[in-house]
């Protein structure tokens, strides 16, 4: 695949992106309302978010998680003919980051949150990478279909990756417990930490002091949240276990943006749920399984960390075309501390660009047209894993 990689067929992807992102600016510019030209909601799925804040300014807290009331609440913020209901489904303690957000009028709400995360997209890079391929780094990520859906689905995949980048440089200056105090912070997601989880699992002592710091950010986050939104809080656990475990049967739920085995699984075999969901346990195993010998393999902190963010999106059962945005995380890394691999990673990457940009509205089609489809990017990473084939590496201060 490297031969194909010619300069002027990868200005193939600056095209495709422009033009992504060109026909997003002008059906936002030519709609009115909170609505695009198509009719759908501004941000689309920011629209719960801002609503969840305003419910909070509103002293409506208690029914934070109460689809009635919601549902109310965005018809009051952009009207009666709002097309479909945007459900609130993260901890209460995140819907807090959102009062004062909500302050704004919807438009420029979103304008602001879009600008922040592309402004944690070029911190997260810039610490990623050396300042003079900062320009390249950020071009390329704009291509990638996951960056974009999180600024235009007006979703958190930035600000995920903003915290696993804060997180590694801690991790990598040996400060593990403000490593992990950090990580809670993403327990808005709980599920994008396993990777995490299971690294820190195994690193003795160092890593344990990772752990303990992640529980102690969780507990001040439960202490905040039970304060200030007592009902809420209560609420969602409630709401969480009879949610989480079958979110995917949902009858409105996008399975075709769900980029987990299980969403692998459930799109190849629909009507097939507990057949699915052991298939989709075994991958996450198989998974665990080459990640484990590859960290026998590796001792350097940021192969490992990146092995680890990567495995994250095989465990989860729960990772949406957005959250694949932290795949960047890895991917510099690797480029930046292994720099002989570079030929076969610049494959690995076009393969993962390719399963999402032409891959992902294939994907649709096929559910639209056949009653299931194949989801290309769990395989994509997959096979760009085994492209690879970092060489075993030494310790030493430089891979430190």
């Amino acid at each position: 695949m490297t031969r194909l990689l010619t300069p002027a067929r990868m200005r193939y992807a600056w095209i495709a992106g422009a033009a992504l992102w060109g026909g997003w600016l002008l059906s936002l510019l030519g709609g009115s309302g909170g609505l695009d030209l198509a009719g759908q909601v501004i941000g689309t799925d920011y629209l719960e978010f801002y609503a969840a804040g305003w419910m909070i300014r509103h002293g409506q807290a208690a029914r934070l998680y109460d689809p009635e009331a919601q549902l109310a609440a965005e018809r009051a913020i952009l009207g009666p003919s709002l097309p479909a209901y945007h459900a609130f489904l993260n901890p209460p303690f995140l819907a807090l980051l959102f009062v004062p957000l909500s302050l704004l009028p919807y438009p420029v709400s979103f304008a602001l949150w879009s600008a922040m995360q592309l402004l944690l997209l070029a911190l997260s890079l810039r610490a990623l990478s050396p300042p003079s391929a900062f320009g390249k780094a950020m071009g390329w990520s704009l291509t990638f279909l996951p960056v974009f859906a999180s600024v235009s689905f007006g979703q958190n995949g930035l600000l995920s990756l903003a915290l696993l980048t804060g997180v590694w440089i801690m991790w990598r200056r040996n400060r593990s417990l403000a490593a992990g105090a950090l990580s809670g912070l993403l327990l808005y997601k709980p599920h994008l930490l396993l990777g995490l989880l299971l690294l820190w699992g195994m690193e003795g002592p160092r890593g344990w002091r990772a752990l303990f710091g992640l529980g102690l950010t969780g507990a001040a986050l439960l202490t905040l949240s039970g304060a200030l939104l007592p009902e809420a809080t209560a609420a969602y656990g409630r709401f969480a276990l009879n949610l989480y475990p079958d979110l995917p049967s949902w009858k409105e739920f996008p399975l075709w943006h769900l980029h987990s085995p299980r969403g692998f699984w459930r799109l190849l075999l629909p009507g097939h749920p507990r057949l699915t969901d052991a298939l989709a346990l075994l991958s996450a195993l198989l998974a665990t399984g080459v990640v484990l010998r590859f960290w026998r393999r590796h001792r350097a902190d940021a192969r490992r960390f990146a092995a680890a963010v990567a495995l994250t999106l095989y465990l989860t059962p729960h990772a949406m075309i957005y959250d694949w945005a932290i795949l960047l995380l890895p991917a510099l890394l690797l480029w930046e501390h292994a720099p002989a691999a570079r030929p076969a990673l610049r494959a690995a990457f076009a393969l993962v660009w390719l399963a999402f940009f032409p891959g992902a509205p294939l994907t649709a089609l096929m559910v639209r047209y056949l009653g299931w489809g194949i989801q290309w990017t769990l395989p994509a990473l997959a096979a760009a894993g085994y492209q690879t084939k970092l060489q075993p590496d030494t310790l030493n201060a430089q891979s430190r």
